[in-house]
């Protein structure tokens, strides 16, 4: 695929390098680890692909973090710390125009992810840490991480080694002996930093310590951690689980750190439906689906609030979306806890709550409108679910004493389009 362009925002003296690409009318901020470099993640066939996959409706903002590829360098008398990158990160939202967006912090990114979500919650809608940590280092009130010896060793392995594949047995041992792997691995590592900046950055990540915040983050939040990460353990993610008000854990077998090596359809799944629904779902009750069924169930519910008036059955939208009636159903409700045929009534049930409102609708026209061929039908689906008629509802949002039932439905419908 074609790289999207670069682009910098100003963060005090420092240029932070970001891109943007997709579609979507919502944005999805991905924060790297320990380093990235913007141009070569796209070198990676696995990693663009899952970038793809987890932004597929989504407008996804890609960022090299200071000191780190296309950003500006940083030096040992200037090291960032986490509230320095959030900052940054606020830079990028600003000269992007973005007043609001998900979060996906991988790894060290967690932290910074948190941070800022603590910082500005009006500008985080949710909150996914991908094996992420609180903290780095074990210490005697934290029982997870590297003792500080064990840090030191690693710092200077990678120092004297850079340039090599270091870390890809941790990062992503499933491929370790690969040689294509290790060459890309290398070149990305290469390209992210230079030796002495990636040490500095080392020590800076072994200071991470967002504890105190923790309890205090209100965002909605989804964790996930492969339950044999050899690089992160997944105690880590249960710390965070508990701290987190309300968060969601989602452990998933595997050894990867790197979420785009043996990535399964279910971390997908999981991904896309905390986004859209705040809530994690994997499967149907009788079998899992694929990520594919999903992405056509979330096609089915925007179809059905944009085509409500139409004539529309079970049958036609699984011949017309290419899935099957049981699937159709059952992971429907499942994703959104409601019907098909629930949701579309629904649907056009509001819709018609604002055109009764127009003194010039007869209840015949609404019910024609909103994809009734009966007025009496309609009329009984109405008082079903309103617990009065449609010719009732009209004369009282004439006389004025409807304006309670008329501003539900509304709000009901406004909020179903914003889905």
């Amino acid at each position: 695929m074609q790289i999207p362009p670069t682009k910098y925002a100003r963060s005090g003296d420092v240029n932070i390098a970001y891109q943007v690409f997709g579609g979507g009318s919502e944005y999805l901020i991905f924060i790297p680890g320990w380093c990235s470099n913007l141009d070569e993640v796209w070198n990676i066939p696995q990693l663009s692909a899952w970038l793809r996959q987890i932004s597929i409706q989504y407008k996804l903002v890609l960022f090299d973090k200071r000191g780190t590829g296309l950003s500006d360098g940083v030096y040992e008398q200037d090291l960032p710390d986490q509230n320095q990158r959030a900052s940054d990160l606020l830079a990028v939202m600003n000269s992007a125009g973005i007043k609001k967006a998900a979060l996906f912090g991988l790894s060290e990114g967690g932290a910074m992810a948190s941070l800022f979500a603590y910082r500005h919650p009006e500008m985080v809608s949710r909150l996914i840490l991908f094996a992420c940590f609180a903290k780095w280092t074990k210490s005697e009130d934290y029982a997870y991480g590297l003792t500080v010896e064990q840090h030191d060793r690693i710092k200077q392995y990678i120092f004297d080694h850079w340039g090599e594949p270091v870390g890809l047995h941790l990062m992503a041992p499933t491929v370790k002996d690969n040689i294509q792997a290790q060459k890309q691995w290398a070149t990305f590592l290469r390209r992210s930093g230079s030796p002495n900046a990636v040490k500095v950055l080392y020590e800076m990540n072994i200071k991470i310590d967002i504890r105190e915040i923790l309890e205090k983050i209100k965002t909605p939040t989804l964790i996930m951690h492969r339950k044999d990460d050899r690089l992160i353990e997944v105690g880590h993610s249960r710390y965070l689980n508990e701290k987190i008000k309300d968060s969601q854990l989602l452990i998933t077998e595997g050894i990867d750190h790197l979420p785009w090596y043996s990535c399964k359809p279910e971390e997908i799944i999981a991904i896309h439906t905390f986004l859209k629904e705040g809530k994690v779902t994997l499967s149907t009750k009788k079998g899992k689906s694929s990520v594919e069924d999903f992405y056509i169930l979330f096609g089915v519910k925007d179809y059905l609030l944009t085509h409500y008036h139409e004539d529309i059955s079970l049958s036609s939208l699984s011949k017309q979306f290419g899935i099957n009636v049981f699937k159709l159903k059952t992971g429907f409700k499942l994703l959104f806890d409601t019907s098909v045929i629930e949701f579309l009534t629904n649907t056009r049930l509001e819709r018609a709550c604002v055109l009764l409102t127009n003194p010039s609708e007869t209840i015949s026209s609404v019910a024609s409108r909103v994809g009734y061929s009966y007025a009496a039908n309609f009329s009984m689906a109405f008082k079903r679910k309103y617990g009065i008629t449609p010719l009732q509802y009209k004369h009282k949002v004439q006389k004025g004493m409807g304006i309670g039932i008329f501003l539900a439905c509304y709000f009901a419908f406004s909020f179903f389009l914003f889905l």
